[in-house]
């Protein structure tokens, strides 16, 4: 049974599954509700019955009691009585032939109505004693249920006609007002098959109402935008990844062919090979970098990092720092002001270290080997706030709005010639807006700022 409804439900629409279903409900209801109103025109029919037994027997057995000398008056007609005076003698009958024939086995039935099947028909029939001072009496009534069976007959016919009608009935029904229901499904299909086939950016027409199709119209219009999105952040990595990518390898093709040239001259092919290797790193650093930004922007949500994770990436990051520049007149500080032992920020343990080595690194590099860098976390507000400061030369003003831009670089002291990518602070950028915060870049007259600001929630 189980593996029927595998095989036939899914072959079906859902306009046919919801209609077969709702004809299996309805037989079911129906076919119950006629069945117990049977049941009840037939309790009804049988009481009915017995009431009339009694009253004919009833005037009877009163006369009898009453005076039990004077003349029996004979049954009326219709009525199905037989009456036996104290000595067995059967006195009036006007029982058909086939309960007479009975007649002795009917005395013992008692007062109680009970049913005698005779060739001939079914009958409810009762034995009645009646005691007076010359002997018992014996008043037998009976009554056909030949009329009641043929009234329970055509009922029972009508019902199940009735029953079929209705669950038909029933069936066209939901099979109408399904059709009408997904109705605006088949246009919201429809459109997005055209829409598919000729490559067009617009959205799915949302239905008006609040209803399950315009909210269903809506759901898929943000899927559709989240797959817009991502297919042209995949498409503006492949043309800045093929963009950055064609100078360095030029560049690395240049610097192995000279080397070959230079092979016979040691000290310039040990020149050559080195120029090459440093191209190649940049190569290396910009395919990571250009990854790291893509993961960034899948829109995953982070795992979060409390007030002691953050405190330990910022120590790390200043050690990390110190390690690297060791030898050069450079100085790198840390400050925290503050706790925050139930707050959690939207950022992993992870992107933190990465977003402070990538400003670390900016800052150390702007200020070639020679100055301070200080990075501080506080609590500001209902978040935390990061600040790296730098003594260097600061940006060019008219470069700060465009600084978190990918493969962006100003054209003085920050330069590419110091080997940077463009993509740090676009990478910086991508971390915080993944955490709902914000970072901003400002001068301070002796160096440069950055300001991170990280939303806090409790869990």
């Amino acid at each position: 049974m189980n593996r029927l409804r595998r095989i036939w439900l899914p072959a079906l629409s859902i306009r046919a599954r919801i209609t077969v279903g709702s004809l299996l409900v309805a037989t079911v209801l129906f076919s119950t509700a006629a069945f117990f109103f049977r049941l009840e025109v037939q309790s009804i029919l049988t009481a009915t019955n017995e009431t009339m037994l009694r009253n004919d027997a009833e005037p009877l057995i009163g006369e009898l009691a009453a005076n039990p000398t004077e003349a029996i008056e004979s049954p009326s007609e219709g009525q199905l009585l037989a009456i036996i005076d104290p000595d067995g003698i059967v006195r009036k009958s006007s029982l058909p032939r086939s309960l007479d024939r009975q007649i002795t086995s009917l005395s013992d039935l008692g007062p109680d109505p009970q049913t005698v099947n005779t060739p001939a028909a079914t009958y409810l029939v009762s034995a009645t004693t009646v005691t007076v001072p010359s002997g018992d009496w014996l008043v037998i009534a009976a009554r056909s249920q030949q009329a009641p069976t043929l009234l329970l007959d055509e009922l029972t016919g009508v019902l199940t006609l009735g029953t079929l009608i209705l669950t038909i009935g029933f069936g066209l029904a939901s099979w109408l007002l399904t059709g009408a229901a997904l109705r605006p499904v088949t246009r919201l299909r429809e459109e997005a098959e055209s829409l598919s086939a000729t490559g067009s950016s617009a959205r799915l027409r949302v239905p008006a109402g609040k209803d399950e199709v315009s909210r269903l119209a809506r759901t898929l219009n943000d899927f559709i935008e989240r797959l817009r999105r991502g297919v042209d952040r995949e498409k503006q990595i492949v043309s800045d990844a093929s963009h950055e990518l064609r100078t360095p390898l030029a560049v690395l093709q240049a610097q192995l062919e000279l080397a070959h040239l230079d092979s016979g001259d040691a000290p310039a092919l040990e020149r050559d090979i080195r120029d090459a290797s440093a191209t190649a790193g940049r190569l290396s650093r910009l395919a990571t970098n250009l990854l790291e930004l893509s993961k960034l922007e899948s829109e995953q949500t982070p795992p979060e990092t409390d007030w002691p994770g953050l405190v330990g990436e910022v120590t790390a990051s200043v050690d990390r720092a110190r390690i690297v520049r060791e030898g050069h007149e450079l100085e790198v500080v840390y400050r925290i002001d503050g706790d925050d032992p139930d707050g959690y920020y939207g950022i992993s343990s992870t992107n933190m270290g990465q977003l402070l080595d990538n400003l670390i690194s900016n800052a150390v590099t702007a200020m070639s080997g020679h100055g301070s860098v200080t990075v501080s976390l506080s609590r500001a507000g209902v978040g935390a706030l990061i600040t790296v400061v730098d003594t260097g030369p600061g940006l060019p003003d008219e470069f700060i709005p465009l600084a978190f831009d990918r493969f962006s670089r100003p054209d003085s002291s920050r330069s590419s010639h110091s080997g940077g990518s463009g993509l740090g602070l676009a990478i910086v950028h991508a971390i915080v807006e993944r955490a709902n915060g914000t970072v901003q870049l400002r001068n301070t007259g002796a160096g440069l700022a950055v300001e991170i600001r990280l939303p806090r929630h409790i869990r």
